[in-house]
């Protein structure tokens, strides 16, 4: 299977790391894993506004857009989330006009905007849950599965020197804090520690 179906699973605040960064985290259906990606502030408020299914007194950027391509006829039939490559997502809309599909490049934070306005399903490349998803029983054991890691990046030197029972006790303290940024990292430390 090259794409799995996402869902929405919540938003956190990035006290920890960027000021005004929040982790949007995305899931697979049945829960085996939680992917997040950093967006700014924007953003988050364009998603948390249409998840809490509030209205703002004047039309959002992603609004905007979605009365656009609604009055142009065009619908967005899904969000692909296609490639991952140095820390950032890429995605497409997939919009429907008649019997034309047009394919447009997004911020993945875009796009997952005006899914949730659309209602419509949200994929993602397999290829890219193997470099990015945190599954849930390695969050809940402490364990990791077979996929495979990230490498870390060099300026990381003095957190990749860490055991591995110190990289498990930070991840499991990320976790908790809803540090997904720190935690999907020290979770690519531990798996490329456990591989050496």
């Amino acid at each position: 299977m090259d794409r799995i179906k996402l869902k929405v699973f919540g938003l956190s605040y990035q006290s920890m790391s960027q000021t005004g960064a929040y982790a949007l985290i995305l899931a697979e259906e049945n829960d085996a894993f939680r992917i997040p990606i950093i967006i700014g502030i924007a953003e988050a408020q364009s998603i948390a506004i249409q998840m809490e299914h509030l209205h703002s007194q004047r039309p959002l950027t992603h609004d905007l857009m979605k009365s656009l391509a609604d009055s142009l006829g065009v619908v967005l039939e899904e969000v692909y989330i296609y490639r991952w490559e140095s820390g950032i997502f890429y995605s497409e809309l997939r919009f429907r006009n008649g019997e034309e599909l047009l394919k447009i490049d997004s911020r993945t934070s875009d796009a997952i905007a005006l899914a949730l306005r659309y209602n419509c399903p949200i994929y993602i490349a397999a290829s890219v849950i193997a470099k990015t998803a945190i599954p849930i029983s390695d969050l809940a054991t402490g364990e990791f599965s077979g996929q495979k890691p990230v490498e870390p990046e060099k300026s990381e030197t003095t957190e990749y020197n860490f055991t591995i029972e110190e990289l498990t006790r930070l991840l499991d303290e990320a976790v908790k804090n809803e540090d997904y940024e720190s935690a999907s990292r020290f979770r690519d430390m531990l798996k490329a520690r456990k591989e050496e």
